[in-house]
């Protein structure tokens, strides 16, 4: 009994030795290294980029967001009427087809308002269309009853021949080639409800649509001839006149423009005549018809698309994209379907 118990404590103490001896291989628990939160830094706002106010008919800077009302002249292109004045300084001028093949400018001013621009011209029935969507001024010489009538209804103030506008005739030069406008008054005199900025014709972009090169234009109407041919240097096309090269008043600054735009149209027999008897023409600008636009010395194919004469154009690409103009002026080109337009690189 005596040994037995003996035996027994011998292999309890055994069996605790071995416990503490496994108690003390065992590594002691690490405690987890304590982590300290860094703040996100706050992004740095983006600044908020500078839009430069532009002039609506050109797209280029303009001096500020006071903008200017739009005023339109008709302006004689016979040859008794050149060299012009004044069409230097415009924004857009259209080039219509009148009675016997001839062709008369709508000259639209807006970021420049000249001294003076003429010879001054009778209105015609289109003059509602071009001027519609700014419910603007217009001045002119007179015009037939009906044709006044179909711009009025377009809501256009009529600026016909008065002193209360700034008309006066040029005695070095035979009627009625001598009637100009000093333009500043005609401003002045337009009506407070229409001395407003008026709305963008095109969309202007420094890379415009890109087509095939063009070095020189001839738009031919059944009797006279624009013409025009790139500078590369000045970047901008300068024109010509029945293959005259076209001028300013001085004498040596030449007409050009940064965009020429061709539009085709229809005309119709308005059934009434000029002084000399001859049928006078209305160019249809409701509708669509195709155009051409030449600008950075190429030229690019489109669609234009009007609705009534308060309606404003709408000009797309071949791929029925916004047509897209460089800032600039532009020369509208009128071409009835009686003519043809010609274009080249040589």
């Amino acid at each position: 009994m005596k040994r037995t118990l003996t035996l027994v404590m011998s292999v309890l103490v055994a069996s605790t030795a071995a416990l503490a001896g496994c108690s003390q291989d065992e590594p002691e628990p690490t405690a987890a290294p304590s982590t300290t939160s860094s703040p996100t830094p706050s992004p740095t706002p983006s600044p908020t980029p500078t839009v430069e106010p532009t002039w609506p008919l050109t797209g280029l800077v303009a001096p500020s967001e006071d903008g200017a009302p739009v005023i339109a002249v008709k302006v004689e292109n016979s040859r008794q009427a050149r060299p012009q004045t004044g069409l230097e300084a415009a924004d857009i001028v259209f080039v219509e087809m009148v009675e016997w093949g001839l062709t008369r400018y709508h000259a639209l001013y807006n970021s420049v308002i000249p001294p003076v621009v003429g010879p001054v011209r009778s209105l015609r029935p289109m003059d509602a269309a071009i001027l519609g969507q700014w419910r603007a001024a217009l001045v002119y010489s007179g015009g037939q009853p009906q044709f006044e009538r179909r711009v009025a209804d377009a809501d256009i103030q009529l600026m016909y021949e008065a002193d209360t506008f700034g008309f006066f005739r040029d005695r070095a030069r035979v009627a009625p080639h001598n009637l100009y406008v000093e333009l500043p008054t005609a401003v002045a005199a337009i009506q407070e409800g229409r001395a407003v900025p008026p709305t963008p014709m095109f969309e202007y972009s420094e890379t415009p649509s890109q087509g095939a090169p063009a070095a020189w234009i001839r738009v031919n109407y059944p009797t006279a001839r624009s013409g025009w041919e790139w500078d590369a240097t000045a970047a901008r096309w300068v024109r010509f006149d029945d293959g005259l090269e076209s001028l300013a008043a001085d004498g040596t600054t030449r007409l050009g423009a940064t965009n020429v735009l061709v539009l085709r149209v229809t005309t119709r027999d308005t059934g009434a005549k000029d002084a000399a008897g001859g049928p006078v023409p209305e160019t249809i600008l409701t509708g669509s018809g195709e155009l051409t636009l030449f600008t950075g010395g190429q030229q690019v194919g489109g669609t234009w698309t009007k609705g009534a004469d308060n309606d404003p154009f709408v000009f797309t690409d071949a791929a029925g994209q916004p047509l897209l103009l460089r800032p600039g002026t532009t020369w509208v080109e009128l071409l009835p379907s009686t003519g043809t337009l010609e274009s080249g690189v040589e």
